[in-house]
């Protein structure tokens, strides 16, 4: 049939409110007389009723209604026909755990509960974007985008964008990676700015510049139309808005980090302080704590705040003794400086190579 539209009044003192609705979406399956719930980003977006149901269809006489009360006023919306029946889409997103009432020529004819979110069940959306804190330097490497489900793969670059304090896009600012740096299940990329255009001398740095400047701010924008691999659009856009200081030419020195022990005999954290940001991702896989014996002490490692710091937590209480922090001398600062070398080398400069080892290790004491 042709569609045709009539917008549901809500009646305010003094005004009417009209809504003209967007778009419609599948519906969830329902047999030719069940009033369906049309479904978006986990989010109801929507009714079919059935024509069938209703004796001579009539889009004046219909409305939709909270079922909490006799006097509740129509929500506001639009009604339209369609193939499949008549399509309410109301102006926000119906409530979840709230039931409606569909009422034609004045009679219920009909109630719809909108169920609630399940256990685990979420929208998709971006959980962080690493490093977290608003100050990265020059010489910044890497981004890290976590997800709350898994990405398509292969569309980094058509939904984030870098813009300048201007507003003006940075083109090629990002290595455009084939396959892209994803984790096993896909909710954790990495995106790596240029390290042509970073290293200083390079043909890259000296056609287009470095990707970042001193003194300048950004924006890093994630587009809401990134979709997960079922197909799911993200909530809304997401931005992280960051500006830049000087580069930074310093390996991390954990010699200079600062070790809280707790007691013995409690299950309490032992907390290492870096005093600066490093890389999120390696932060997860570096650590291991030893005692003595050399036995690796079981615990759950976490991250501080703006990636500045860790916590070890171990699985059964201490014993009074020493132990060894471990770290693989891979670990990286925000500009890629691991603990073993730079990640750019002033060629100016030479100096004499330090020795390169795969770990480091700090001592330190449980005391009673």
């Amino acid at each position: 049939m042709n569609s045709k539209s009539f917008p549901i009044r809500l009646s305010l003192v003094h005004s009417l409110i009209f809504f003209s609705a967007f778009f419609l979406l599948s519906c969830s399956s329902a047999s030719e007389s069940e009033i369906s719930i049309i479904w978006e980003n986990d989010r109801a977006i929507g009714l079919i009723v059935p024509s069938d149901i209703l004796d001579s269809p009539d889009l004046a006489q219909l409305s939709i209604h909270l079922a909490s009360g006799e006097n509740n006023p129509p929500v506001l919306g639009e009604l339209r026909e369609e193939d499949n029946g008549i399509l309410f889409s109301p102006l926000i997103p119906f409530t979840r755990g709230l039931s409606y009432e569909i009422r034609y020529k004045d009679v219920s004819i009909g109630n719809v509960s909108i169920p609630q979110l399940t256990e685990g069940e979420t929208n998709l959306s971006v959980l962080e974007i690493y490093p977290t804190q608003d100050i990265l330097p020059e010489n910044q490497l890497k981004f890290f985008i976590k997800f709350s489900k898994p990405m398509r793969e292969g569309e980094s670059t058509a939904h984030v964008t870098l813009l300048n304090s201007k507003l003006d896009t940075l083109k090629g600012a990002f290595l455009d990676l084939q396959p892209e740096l994803w984790n096993e299940d896909q909710t954790l990329l990495t995106l790596w700015l240029d390290p042509g255009r970073i290293k200083r001398d390079l043909v890259p740095n000296l056609e287009m510049g470095a990707p970042l400047e001193m003194g300048e701010s950004y924006h890093l924008i994630i587009s809401e139309k990134w979709k997960s691999k079922s197909g799911e659009s993200l909530n809304e856009s997401y931005t992280k808005d960051f500006t830049v200081t000087a580069r930074d030419s310093i390996s991390p020195v954990p010699t200079s980090w600062i070790v809280g022990a707790p007691k013995a005999g409690t299950i309490e954290a032992v907390e290492i302080d870096f005093s600066e940001a490093l890389d999120y991702s390696l932060l997860r896989e570096v650590f291991r704590i030893r005692d003595l014996n050399d036995q690796k002490v079981p615990g759950k490692w976490n991250i501080g705040i703006e990636e500045k710091s860790i916590r070890f937590t171990p699985d059964t209480d201490w014993k009074k003794g020493k132990y060894v922090l471990e770290i693989e001398s891979r670990l990286e600062d925000l500009a890629g400086n691991n603990l073993n070398r730079l990640f750019e080398t002033d060629l100016s400069n030479p100096s004499k190579p330090a020795i390169e080892t795969d770990f480091k290790r700090l001592e330190f004491e449980i005391k009673e």
